[in-house]
């Protein structure tokens, strides 16, 4: 069962973290892009968030199960804990670019709506990247 649940740990990190990604280099390419060509591309990349979240929902159901082991020592553990932390924090900052991104669908003017996505976005890209690094840490 270990084994099953590491591979969905690692497709949901493939699937979170590459959302992640695709979102960067979408808004990097929607900053070359007129203001309307730059909306109408943020409007149509919506599946790329469901992607994260299925990728989400399977890092932290994976997650709990692979955790269980070290759940007595986890205080031992500091860059568990901090990875831990991060993951909590990922999954806030994902909840707030969703909740702006249903704010800004319904607005008048998105743009600065989108602008904060897009900062937002980028904690969201190092965020993963922090936590990949303390995994490595971790469990090497």
């Amino acid at each position: 069962m270990r084994d099953i649940m590491l591979i969905l740990h690692f497709i949901g990190l493939a699937m979170g973290l590459g959302t992640a990604f695709a979102h960067a280099f979408l808004g990097f390419s929607a900053s070359k892009l007129s203001n309307d060509e730059a909306l109408k591309l943020k409007l149509n990349t919506q599946i790329l968030g469901r992607m994260g979240s299925i990728g989400l929902l399977l890092l932290l159901v994976s997650g709990v199960y692979l955790i269980l082991p070290y759940w007595s020592s986890l205080l031992l553990l500091p860059l568990l804990v901090i990875k831990l932390v991060l993951f909590v924090l990922l999954i806030v900052l994902l909840a707030l670019i969703n909740f702006l991104e249903i704010k800004a669908k319904k607005a008048i003017n998105p743009e600065t709506l989108y602008r904060k996505m897009e900062l937002v976005g980028k904690l969201a890209l190092l965020t993963p990247i922090a936590i990949v690094v303390l995994a490595v840490g971790v469990f090497h």
